[in-house]
């Protein structure tokens, strides 16, 4: 039975994964590593190791593994761009050397989407064969597609090692919750930018812990896209998360995003718009053909999704509960009211 590492383990996606992988009659023992250790895992087959995925010495920790799941990375746009790439470039280049130096038969690297880029001239639907073009502006989308061009080589040069390269679509379902989700269902009013309508689509995280195990369990050399079948339009996401709209042009989007993220007060820079006005669909037909399928449409990721962010309205930086901000709106505009009809009344005596 395989011996399977997983990076990261202590994330939201590295918890669900160690406890499928704990059920996997094909799996004998899970190593888990993470910079502190997580609770609620499996305790059957799960050997925690601190380790840091920038660590010198950390192929150490791999030197009895079989498969490497390397979910270790800073997906939320953080301010310390250095630190945010230290850890998604440099840090994916060392765990891939460490495992090649100990001796790891297979990795499993989860790329994104976002390595394709956000442009209005993508291919519709995009496919393993289209260009990787990612964003300049977007650190994330950078990050992911600086590692893809990085593994052309690597993997050349390491024949002994088999990779399969995962591109998830934007993952959502119970307990997703991200700069991505709050972006899209958490804002005052749900944000179109003028001309453009891009289609939506999605991807549950139960087939994403789906395409993972079959990884695993079958050998998988190359990149394979993971998503839903299809997409949604514009009207049926609004639909769908029942959200008012307001409309602003691209310049006046790009220019206030800036502002608030140089400023600390947004979720995302200012490359986040373009995602926000280009198509990224891609199809999921290669993975199809090697025996995995999702089992949910865009509608029910996005239905899961918006029924865990419901009670909750982003404001600059802060994720507030909406019936708190109502709360305080309704007392705001009570002691306005009070505070008028005093004023009157003075008004009244003078």
């Amino acid at each position: 039975m395989a011996t399977v590492a997983i990076t990261g383990v202590g994330g939201l996606i590295g918890r669900r994964l160690a406890r499928e992988l704990d059920q996997n009659e094909g799996v004998g023992r899970i190593v888990g590593l993470d910079v502190r250790a997580p609770g609620g895992l499996p305790a059957r087959s799960l050997e925690f190791r601190q380790a840091d995925v920038r660590d010198p010495d950390l192929a150490g920790h791999l030197a009895d593994v079989d498969v490497l799941v390397h979910l270790a990375f800073q997906m939320d746009p953080i301010a310390d761009e250095a630190t945010m790439r230290a850890v998604n470039v440099d840090g994916t280049r060392n765990v891939f050397r460490a495992a090649a130096d100990a001796g790891v038969r297979k990795v499993i690297y989860p790329s994104s989407v976002v390595a394709y880029g956000a442009h209005p001239d993508n291919d519709f639907p995009l496919t393993e064969e289209s260009s990787i073009r990612a964003n300049p502006d977007f650190s994330y989308s950078l990050h992911k597609g600086d590692v893809e061009r990085w593994l052309r080589t690597w993997v050349d040069e390491h024949p002994e090692v088999m990779v399969t390269i995962l591109r998830l679509g934007l993952v959502a379902g119970p307990g997703i919750d991200n700069a991505w989700t709050r972006l899209l269902l958490e804002q005052p009013r749900f944000t179109l930018i003028k001309g453009h309508r891009p289609p939506l689509q999605l991807a549950h995280v139960d087939d994403v812990l789906s395409a993972f195990a079959h990884a695993i369990d079958h050998d998988l050399p190359g990149a394979y896209n993971v998503a839903c079948e299809g997409w949604l339009s514009t009207d049926e996401v609004v639909a769908i998360s029942d959200q008012r709209t307001v409309e602003i042009g691209e310049e006046v989007a790009y220019s206030a995003l800036d502002r608030l993220w140089r400023m600390g007060a947004a979720q995302a820079p200012a490359g986040f718009v373009r995602y926000a006005m280009y198509p990224w669909v891609m199809s999921p037909d290669k993975l199809i053909r090697t025996g995995w399928r999702p089992k949910h449409t865009n509608r029910d990721a996005l239905a899961d999704l918006v029924e865990d962010h419901r009670g909750h309205i982003v404001l600059g930086p802060a994720r507030l509960e909406r019936s708190k901000v109502r709360l305080g709106l309704a007392a705001l505009t009570a002691a306005v009211g009070v505070l008028g009809v005093r004023s009157l009344l003075r008004r009244r005596r003078d």
